[in-house]
């Protein structure tokens, strides 16, 4: 493998574009997971993106993260992450209740919104990255720690306890590769073999079993839930951190062998993860997702491969961002942070280190 990195003026412009196309992902998948128990066409499709693209977000926001936690760092977490999380939490259980009359199940459960699931972590990934940078082995332990508390039966959805520890290690290796690992240029043979790997779990997935259990791919299960609270269970850990990790780096060094021209999705892929939910609420009141999976085959994934764009499309738009902001966002920085000079100053917009990825 060289140690050749691309020139500095594109540093960026190709994780941007790896962002785009993993918030894409995470529409398709929140836009059929509905129907993937009775629609073997679809199932497939759903668990390859499934399979590393939650793993390879938290590893994205991990390679954009700094192991230091000063007064800048804090506001920007608070400004970042805890304010959308307070917000869109407030907005999708109000949804819920003038919708059903009730808040949603996750509240009960204790647990964010349904994807605001991310933010929690994130927000819990950043604050445990400042020790788990002084270990000696931090992805080592980080996985260790993921599988120990799997087989607790209070771990799951509660504040989600499951898919942050499930997810960590992908994190901590991301922040151990650095926002440059996807920028250097690689042999051939790396190509060849993420190519080989991406088209071989393409694959298989479509050879799995009518009866595989997709709930692994959550992250939300603990081994106790999934009645593999044993040593095989833990195998099953082991495999899938590899398989997810594998897949994962091969399909987004795929991705990072070219300029997409997707860079500015990437960069406001915060509002599509924001805003996305109440696109596939909208659709689903009125009908419109029933009418989409009672289609042909063909006619289902082409029209669902179109409704995630189109959603992207709109999330992504500068008009989101501002109504967003301005609406939003900047009202609850208001309440959460102390306007004082120095507060504000801390937390003066920086370089993407300090800014979430989407679902960083």
């Amino acid at each position: 493998m060289s140690s050749a990195v691309l020139p500095s003026q594109n540093r960026n412009v190709f994780l941007d574009n790896i962002k785009a196309i993993l918030i894409f992902l995470v529409v398709f998948g929140h836009l059929i997971e509905l129907h993937i128990s009775n629609d073997a066409f679809l199932r497939p499709i759903w668990i390859f993106a499934y399979a590393f693209h939650m793993p390879m977000f938290a590893l994205v926001s991990g390679m954009v993260s700094k192991p230091v936690l000063d007064q800048r760092q804090s506001g920007q977490l608070i400004k970042n992450i805890l304010a959308p999380l307070i917000s869109f939490e407030l907005i999708y259980e109000l949804t819920e209740y003038l919708l059903r009359g009730s808040f949603s199940v996750y509240a009960g459960l204790i647990a964010p919104y349904w994807m605001l699931w991310y933010l929690l972590s994130l927000l819990s990934w950043r604050l445990l990255l400042p020790l788990f940078a002084r270990l000696q082995f931090p992805v080592m332990l980080a996985v260790v720690l993921a599988m120990v508390t799997s087989y607790s039966e209070h771990t799951g959805y509660l504040l989600s306890s499951s898919r942050t520890l499930i997810f960590f290690p992908f994190f901590v290796l991301g922040w151990q590769l650095g926002p440059n690992f996807f920028n250097l240029r690689r042999k051939f043979v790396w190509t060849a073999l993420a190519l080989m790997i991406t088209a071989s779990s393409i694959v298989v997935c479509f050879l799995l079993p009518a009866n595989f259990d997709y709930r692994w791919l959550y992250g939300s299960f603990s081994l106790q839930r999934l009645g593999m609270a044993n040593p095989t269970g833990s195998l099953y850990q082991l495999l899938q951190y590899a398989v997810s990790g594998m897949l994962g780096l091969s399909v987004l060094h795929l991705l990072s062998r070219r300029d997409l021209g997707l860079a500015r999705i990437g960069r406001q892929s915060m509002y599509v993860f924001l805003w996305h939910g109440m696109a596939l609420i909208a659709l689903y009141q009125l009908g419109i997702l029933n009418r989409i999976f009672q289609m042909e085959d063909a006619a289902r994934l082409l029209i669902s491969l179109a409704s995630s764009a189109v959603i992207v499309y709109l999330g992504a738009h500068p008009h989101c961002e501002w109504l967003t902001q301005k609406l939003i966002l900047q009202p609850m920085q208001w309440l959460l942070l102390p306007q004082t000079r120095d507060s504000v100053t801390a937390i003066v917009p920086a370089v993407s280190e300090t800014k979430p990825l989407k679902p960083e």
